[in-house]
């Protein structure tokens, strides 16, 4: 029997498939508007990256998706996950906007609150930040 997050759908936006991924799960109107989002952008800016960068993947169901789902696809080495339950090998391993490395399957991962709450909450930023200079700039 296949386990359930092998079955996982989702969908990508973005086509470097060497290493950043950001997890999202949002509906298909406003994931494609996504690439657009300021924060993000910012957010990326910030890190020396840009969206031409990054894959985003958009998790189309409650569960979370396989990292060996996204492996076929996607050579993910840094996964940043905005939201929860997006990520099998993640859903009880980690801390919100604590990263955490998972040597086994050389990925770098850092959980934290949809980009929707993010976006808007400057207590938010200031949590998810030192996280992301620790996983991308250390």
């Amino acid at each position: 029997m296949v386990p359930p997050a092998q079955l996982t759908p989702f969908t990508t936006l973005g086509s470097r498939a060497d290493g950043v991924v950001l997890l999202v799960r949002l509906p298909p109107d406003q994931f494609h508007k996504l690439h657009r989002n300021v924060f993000l952008n910012k957010m990326l800016q910030a890190l020396g990256l840009v969206m031409a960068d990054v894959v985003l993947v958009n998790v189309e169901s409650h569960l979370p998706v396989a990292l060996s789902s996204l492996r076929r696809e996607l050579a993910a080495t840094q996964v940043v996950a905005f939201g929860r339950n997006l990520l099998d090998i993640a859903v009880r391993n980690t801390q919100i906007y604590e990263p955490v490395q998972f040597a086994a399957q050389g990925l770098s991962y850092l959980a934290a609150a949809e980009i929707e709450m993010v976006e808007y909450d400057v207590s938010l930023k200031k949590r998810l930040w030192p996280g992301l200079q620790r996983m991308f700039l250390g």
